[in-house]
């Protein structure tokens, strides 16, 4: 009785797997092609090296996985890279985008915010850029503070984008942080 019951376990655990194995390898597979078409989008805008690529791709993972326009990012980079906002900044911007949409604005929006809030810390700077990693620290400050009294309204999105988790919505995992010490940005409407 008992061998009889870890077999019916056994073939349906078998049947478990055997079904819910293609859709998930299949799922895999789709957020590898939209990474890619992100990639594609990003080198073919700003001629970024494929380390400096590979560099952003949790923060293309989470494009993906929220269907944002690869086009809609790849502009938000090329407006980062044309300001000398490369690495830890640019990384810091493309999160921004992600916080923006995780809370319900759409790619338009969120780049549109995103680049307000980059050109405005630009334009606080005299255009001079000392250090690229603070001005993503400001931007990402600034476009939180606009996002702050917005619900979080995806569910299914990854979680922080440098070094956080893959679970949850998006959170403080593996954020940068900072306080401003100009001015917080521009004020939008959203």
């Amino acid at each position: 009785m008992r061998n009889a019951r870890l077999i019916k376990l056994a073939v349906a655990l078998g049947f478990t797997v055997a079904i819910g194995l293609p859709s998930a390898f299949a799922a895999g597979e789709k957020g590898s092609a939209d990474v890619s078409k992100f990639k594609d989008e990003i080198q073919k805008q700003t001629q970024l090296s494929e380390s400096d690529i590979s560099a952003i791709e949790p923060q293309l993972r989470e494009f993906s996985q929220r269907d944002a326009s690869p086009d809609k990012v790849a502009g938000l980079a090329k407006d980062a890279i044309d300001n000398n906002c490369t690495g830890p900044c640019l990384r810091d911007v493309l999160s921004s985008m992600n916080s923006a949409m995780a809370k319900g604005l759409s790619s338009d929006d969120a780049q549109s915010m995103v680049s307000t809030a980059l050109r405005d810390q630009v334009q606080a700077r005299g255009g001079a850029i000392a250090d690229p990693s603070e001005l993503g620290n400001q931007v990402r400050a600034s476009v939180d503070s606009q996002l702050a009294g917005r619900p979080a309204t995806d569910s299914g999105a990854t979680g922080g984008t440098m070094g956080g988790t893959d679970t949850g919505t998006m959170g403080t995992g593996g954020q940068t942080g900072g306080t401003p010490s100009g001015p917080a940005g521009g004020t939008s409407n959203y």
